[in-house]
This record gives C-alpha cells, sequence and structure tokens, in this order.
C-alpha cells in the first residue's frame, strides 16, 4: 500500500471557543442575579459579557416576573398615626434567600445614623431600597407631621437622608412611598441614585402631594404636584393608611370617606364607604381580576366590598361570619383559634389579607376568592405590624453576594 500520512487528532474545545453570543445565551437561563455573580466570577471574559449594559437589560426583562425576594422586613404592632411606620424591624429570610446562604444579619438596619430626636420607622419598600421616615417626640399630640426621610440598601450598607424642605413645615403626614424613576443602562428602574418619593400630606386642610426625585440637579429635590378641579379634596379628619394597590394609595377617615392618590399622576380622589371605617380593620386588596376590593373586619362577620369603574361608593360583594370562617382551622388545631380572637387586618397579598390574633395564636391569611381562613405563622403576638418585602438589588454585586 502507499505510504499514509498520519491524521491529526482534533483539537479539544475549550470554552474560551464558545462565541460571546452563545454565552449570552446561556447566561440568560440563569434562574436569578445570584447565579449571574457566580458566573461572572468565574474569568474575566465572563465577566466582560455579564457586566455589559446591553446584556444586564436582557436579562433584566427576563428577570423582571420572577425577582429573587430575598425575605421581608416584619415590624411590631403599628403605632397609632395617619401613616404606616413600623417599629424595631425585623428581618425574615424567604426559604429561597436562606436556601442561598444568605443570613438575616446581611439585611441590619443598624447602619443607619442615630436621631437624638428619634427614631427612623419604615414607611416603604421597593426593589432594593428600603425608605423610612423619622419618628420625633417633638411633633406632640396625635397629628404625625412631615419629617426628615432616609432611603437605604440594607445589602450595601449604604444610605441617603432626604431632608424635609422648609415650606412643608408643619404639613400632616400621612405618608411617603417609593417610586422608580427612568430606566437606566442595565434595564433597573430604582437605586439610590434612581429613586422617587411620593409623599401624601394635608397642608391646610387640602390633600397634597409632595414629589421627590434624585435626578438630576434641575431635577431633584421635592416639588408638589399641581391640583385640578377634580383632584381637589378636603379630608374631614386624619386620613388613616389602607394600602396599596397597582397605581394607587389609599387612606380612610372616620367620616367614612375614601382617599385615594395615583402615584404617576399624583392626583387626589375621594369616594364613600358604605360601612364603619376601622383603620386597623380595614384593607385595600388587589384581585385577579383587576379590580380593588376592601376587606373589612367586623366584630361578627367578614366583609368584602367592591366599586365598580366611574361610581362614587364602595358596595357589598360578599359577608361570612367569623364563626365560620375559623371552623375549619379550629379542626386542625384542636380548637385553639376563636372567632373573637381574629384582631385586625395588618396586611395584604394579591386576593388575600393577613390577620393577627389574640392570645399567641399568631398570623392567619384569608383568601378573598374562597373565603379558605389558614394559619401561616406561630409567633407568639410579635411583630403584628405591616410586613415590607425585599428583593436583592438590581444591578447585583459581587461583594454584596460573596460576604
Amino acid at each position: 500500500m502507499g505510504g499514509c500520512s498520519e491524521i491529526a487528532a482534533p483539537l479539544r474545545k475549550k470554552e474560551h471557543d464558545v462565541p460571546d453570543e452563545l454565552l449570552e445565551l446561556v447566561f440568560l437561563r440563569l434562574p436569578s442575579s445570584l447565579h449571574l455573580v457566580r458566573a461572572a466570577c468565574t474569568c474575566k471574559r465572563w465577566r466582560r459579557i455579564i457586566a455589559h449594559g446591553g446584556f444586564l437589560r436582557r436579562f433584566r426583562s427576563l428577570l423582571a416576573s420572577s425577582p429573587l425576594v430575598a425575605g421581608h422586613y416584619r415590624v411590631d404592632d403599628r403605632k397609632d398615626g395617619a401613616c404606616p411606620p413600623g417599629c424595631n424591624p425585623v428581618f425574615f429570610l424567604s426559604p429561597t434567600a436562606d436556601a442561598l446562604g444568605f443570613r438575616p444579619e446581611h439585611f441590619s438596619l443598624d447602619f443607619l445614623t442615630s436621631r437624638d430626636s428619634g427614631s427612623w420607622d419604615i414607611a416603604d419598600s421597593q426593589g432594593g431600597l428600603v425608605l423610612l421616615s423619622e419618628c420625633t417626640e417633638e411633633q406632640g399630640g396625635e397629628e404625625p407631621l412631615f419629617q426628615d426621610l432616609i432611603v437605604c440598601e440594607p445589602l450595601s450598607r449604604q444610605y441617603r437622608v432626604i431632608p424635609r424642605p422648609a415650606w412643608l413645615h408643619g404639613s400632616l403626614y400621612c405618608g411617603a412611598f417609593l417610586l422608580g424613576g427612568d430606566a437606566d443602562k442595565t434595564g433597573e428602574r430604582i437605586s439610590l441614585s434612581n429613586f422617587r418619593i411620593i409623599a401624601s400630606l394635608v397642608l391646610r386642610g387640602i390633600a397634597r402631594a409632595a414629589i421627590f426625585s434624585s435626578g438630576s440637579e434641575s431635577d431633584s429635590g421635592w416639588k408638589t404636584a399641581s391640583i385640578t378641579a377634580d383632584s381637589l379634596v378636603r379630608p374631614q379628619h386624619r386620613p388613616y393608611f389602607q394600602g396599596q394597590v397597582a397605581q394607587s394609595i389609599y387612606w380612610s377617615t372616620v367620616e367614612n370617606e375614601i382617599i385615594a392618590l395615583h402615584k404617576e399622576t399624583a392626583q387626589f380622589s375621594c369616594s364613600f364607604f358604605p360601612d364603619e371605617t376601622w383603620y386597623c380593620r380595614l384593607r385595600f386588596v388587589g384581585c385577579d381580576d383587576g379590580k380593588v376590593r376592601i376587606a373589612r373586619l367586623g366584630h361578627i362577620h367578614l366583609k368584602v366590598f367592591v366599586k365598580e369603574e366611574g361610581a362614587d361608593e364602595w358596595v357589598l360583594e360578599k359577608s361570612v361570619e367569623l364563626q365560620q370562617l375559623v371552623r375549619e382551622v379550629r379542626n386542625q388545631d384542636d380548637g385553639e383559634l376563636q372567632a373573637y380572637m381574629l384582631n385586625k387586618i395588618v396586611s395584604a397579598a394579591e386576593g388575600s389579607v393577613l390577620l393577627c390574633t389574640d392570645g399567641g395564636v399568631g398570623l392567619v391569611s384569608l383568601d378573598l376568592a374562597t373565603m379558605e381562613l389558614k394559619r401561616v405563622a406561630h409567633d407568639k403576638d410579635k411583630y403584628h405590624g405591616p410586613a415590607y418585602m425585599y428583593e436583592l438589588p438590581w444591578p447585583p454585586t459581587i461583594q454584596a453576594c460573596l460576604d
């Protein structure tokens, strides 16, 4: 046979032979921002691909429907006031964050500067930010006045103090809430350098919205929203915060007024509630059908109200006896829970409300569609105030996820 030539063995493919475009497709399938950070730690090339603003924006758009919830700040019982401050916040990890190696101390608020005149109380949370309001002993009486605010990112232990403007001194404070800004190059709409705050106030008897922007110097600072004829609302009594649903924030007064503030337009509206309004036994809830409902806890019944589009009044949709609600739960836990123990509504989720109980029974959740009551926590009467969800900040930082 004729001479034969050697056939070279194919060279082994290396990871660097994989084109960037294919690596991007692989990285886009990672389940969370934490997995993305771990991939970025592998080598400089992977870090360069992942850190690119275009890639982060694509990843963020895919992740938007399933953000990584690190847990919730739960607080002691709400103070008697028009705003929803949380006292003595304690962080409770989500099962996902716990499995990923996070610890509650990673989210401690002990880095915040102390205040000689009072303390910082949680007002709202969104994404990786927490908004706090100053609670002082100088407010006097039962009328909470507008004070300084602070925005912080607990995971990076950074914060920014937002001083109250002098021209809003003496305003009745009804609550402050975080709003996102314009999407940055990574697709994120809220961060310590990109956020807005909307504060609800009553100034000279008129409900007013003040908006703070962290944008460029020309656009930053506090501004009051203009009032149109349709949005002129004069609360007869102090408004009590009752929850947020979609783009609106809701309050009630003892005169059965329901006051709503639209976050984007910063305009108020007023409707009327056909039942007695108790601020601690009322909560606004968003449901799958897109309608907003009011869950109202009475001494004998729990009632659900709904307002049809264009209507000014809320109408009764369903009513159930508390005794009937607790019957199934009581059958499951040797009769420990009784109807009279249902104390108040402390928070709401999509289509459900969370109720606290007397007697150390804990927290129970009520599904408004099925009216099914379930026990969710045995916490010996602790942390029955509002709960504030906290997500891992974006874009993710290597240091924050490796500590």
